[in-house]
C-alpha cells in the first residue's frame, strides 16, 4: 500500500480521537524502528507493519501514553525502560537533574528518594560519576530501576525504603521528585496519567505535601556539612516547600521550569 496514503488515514484517525497529530511521526518511528530521515523516504508499507500500527492506534485511543505503549522513555541522552509500575520521566525533571549536576561531582554521595524508573539517579551517576544511592518503597519500581541501571551500565546502590526508614548513611545531596498530587485531584487527571501511572507515584496526600514534610523534617540528619536538598514540586507548592525547609535549618532558592512555573526548590544546610 502507498505509505503516504496510509499515514494520512492514520493521522485523521488520531485527530478524530482528540490526539495531537504531532504524535503520528513519533508513533511511526517507534513502531517501525525508523529514524525521521528514513520515515520521510518511505513509499510503501507492508501488511504486517499496518497490523502493528493498528494495534498501537487502539492502545493510544484508549489513552495509553506512547512511552507506555513502547515501554521506553527518553531522558537526557538515554533511553529508559518504563512500564505501568513507574512514572515516565518528564522534561521538567531534566531541570532538576541539571541543577543537581551543579553540585554533584566525582565521589559526591547522592541519594535519590522515590527513584521510580531510576532516571534521576542513573543520569546523575552517568553525568557526574558520583556515588549514587536510589530508594523506593515499591518493589516493582525498583525492579524497573535496576533493569535500567543494568541496561545503561550505571552503578547504583538500590535500597527498598519508605522514605528514610531504611536509610542510615549521610549524603552530600538528597534529590527527589516525590508524589505531589492531592488525593482528591487524582480522579480529575488525564486518562493517560490516572489510568497508566501508578497511584503510589502520584498521591501526595490530602494537600499533596506529605512527602515534602517528611523530607524537610528528616533530611538534615542524613546530610553532611553544607549538604543540599533538591526537590521537584507541583504548581503552587514551591514557596510552601521552601518555607518547610527553612523552618528546618535550610537556606533556599527556587528555580523555574520551561513554562516559567516555580518547579525546583534547592535547600542548603545553614
Amino acid at each position: 500500500m502507498d505509505f503516504l496514503s496510509y499515514k494520512r488515514n492514520f493521522e485523521q484517525a488520531i485527530i478524530k480521537n482528540g490526539i495531537d497529530k504531532s504524535e503520528v511521526n513519533i508513533i511511526f518511528c517507534e513502531a517501525l524502528n525508523l529514524s525521521y530521515a528514513d520515515l520521510l523516504k518511505r513509499t510503501e508499507i507492508e501488511p504486517k507493519e499496518m497490523r502493528l500500527l493498528e494495534k498501537v492506534l487502539k492502545k493510544r485511543m484508549k489513552g495509553c501514553p506512547i512511552q507506555k505503549i513502547f515501554k521506553r522513555a527518553y531522558f537526557f541522552d538515554y533511553v529508559f525502560y518504563v512500564n505501568k509500575s513507574v512514572l515516565c520521566p518528564r522534561p521538567e525533571t531534566e531541570l532538576l537533574v541539571e541543577e543537581c549536576l551543579k553540585f554533584a561531582g566525582k565521589d559526591s554521595k547522592v541519594l535519590d528518594l522515590c527513584t521510580g524508573s531510576g532516571a534521576i539517579a542513573i543520569t546523575l551517576q552517568k553525568k557526574s560519576n558520583a556515588i549514587v544511592f536510589a530508594s523506593d518503597v515499591s518493589k516493582k519500581a525498583l525492579r524497573v530501576a535496576k533493569k535500567n541501571a543494568k541496561m545503561l551500565n550505571s552503578k547504583i546502590s538500590f535500597i527498598k525504603s519508605d522514605m528514610f526508614e531504611n536509610i542510615s548513611k549521610k549524603f552530600d545531596i538528597i534529590v527527589s521528585n516525590p508524589p505531589y498530587i492531592k488525593t482528591s485531584d487524582i480522579e480529575n487527571l488525564d486518562t493517560e496519567v490516572k489510568d497508566y501511572d501508578p497511584i503510589i507515584s502520584l498521591d501526595g496526600g490530602d494537600d499533596g505535601l506529605i512527602f515534602y514534610r517528611n523530607i524537610a523534617s528528616n533530611a538534615k540528619q542524613h546530610l553532611s556539612a553544607k549538604g543540599k536538598v533538591l526537590l521537584e514540586v507541583g504548581i503552587g507548592q514551591a514557596n510552601i516547600v521552601k518555607k518547610m525547609l527553612e523552618e528546618n535549618g535550610f537556606v533556599c532558592y527556587i528555580k523555574k521550569d520551561y513554562n516559567n512555573i516555580d518547579r525546583i526548590v534547592v535547600g542548603e544546610i545553614l
